[in-house]
């Protein structure tokens, strides 16, 4: 495969991703205040448990470890892209890290410390396949992660 569809298939990949986790941050934010955790995992695991997105959320996080233009193409989409397809659902254009931050009523770091537990358990699940991580179900992560993150958005 060429570098040229391997960058555009990132992209759309990218694209699945922060659409559908910008969703879910802009329902999680209409909705209820303890159940922003939840909203945002639900809609990270429903994509990474897509057997259809999967490889290509997969493209994007190995592409994002192995070398810098991945890595930036990471930094840009958790820094930008996610916070603006969340902000432009709830009617806030142009939001970043820092506006989400102050919605929340949290430090930006904390978003940040949120993101890494999730990355984290990603990695360890479809990435490194660690057990009993890798098997457990979907639903099973989700609860066990939610208090962590529930904690970091306030």
């Amino acid at each position: 495969m060429s570098e040229a569809i391997e960058a555009k298939e990132r992209g759309v990949a990218w694209d699945t991703l922060g659409g559908a986790l910008g969703e879910a941050g802009a329902a999680a934010l209409a909705g209820s205040r303890e159940h922003l955790a939840e909203g945002l995992l639900r809609g990270a695991f429903a994509l990474w448990e897509n057997p259809e997105v999967r490889p290509k959320l997969l493209g994007i996080l190995q592409a994002a470890v192995n070398g810098e233009e991945g890595a930036e193409q990471m930094r840009h989409f958790l820094a930008n892209q996610l916070f603006a397809q969340a902000g432009k659902s709830i009617g806030v254009e142009g939001m970043d890290i820092y506006q989400a931050a102050e919605t929340f009523g949290v430090p930006a770091v904390n978003i940040n410390a949120a993101a890494g537990q999730v990355w984290g358990a990603v990695l360890m699940r479809y990435v490194v396949k660690l057990e009993p991580i890798a098997s457990v179900p979907a639903e099973e992560l989700i609860q066990l992660l939610k208090p962590t993150i529930q904690r970091y958005l306030g």
